[in-house]
């Protein structure tokens, strides 16, 4: 029991601090009107979507880059109701793994906090 409460805590300080890395933007518009707007800007700016809905968030499939050392990224974004304004979380997912004649894992996911930040702006000002 108290292993079982000690994962889940673990769990929940990683959750914040991947909220601290991630982009953020306020849109003044209810959830149903933001979500079907950034879900079209992603759309436009041509990525592939993994998975989209209002409650989840979006997630979109993991684009492959490099030879042998390659990266994968994607985005995942979710959405904050709150009186009216919809708060829209941007995180620019990034993984390595080297890939030679063995293809290794994929290592741990890390946000790219510079990646984000691009990302969110490109959807603020499709919003606006």
């Amino acid at each position: 029991m108290n292993i079982l409460k000690a994962n889940i805590l673990g769990l929940a300080i990683v959750g914040v601090s991947y909220a601290q890395d991630a982009a953020t933007l306020v849109h003044a518009a209810p959830l149903e009107a933001t979500y079907a707007d950034v879900l079209n800007e992603v759309k436009k700016e041509g990525y592939s979507l993994e998975s989209a809905s209002k409650d989840a968030g979006i997630k979109t499939a993991i684009q492959v880059t490099g030879h042998y050392k390659q990266t994968g990224s994607h985005l995942e974004i979710n959405f904050i109701s709150d009186n009216g304004h919809t708060t829209v979380r941007v995180a620019q997912m990034e993984q390595h793994r080297y890939r030679a004649l063995k293809t290794e894992p994929w290592g741990d996911t890390k946000i790219n906090t510079a990646s984000s930040q691009d990302t969110a702006e490109k959807l603020k000002a499709g919003l606006s």
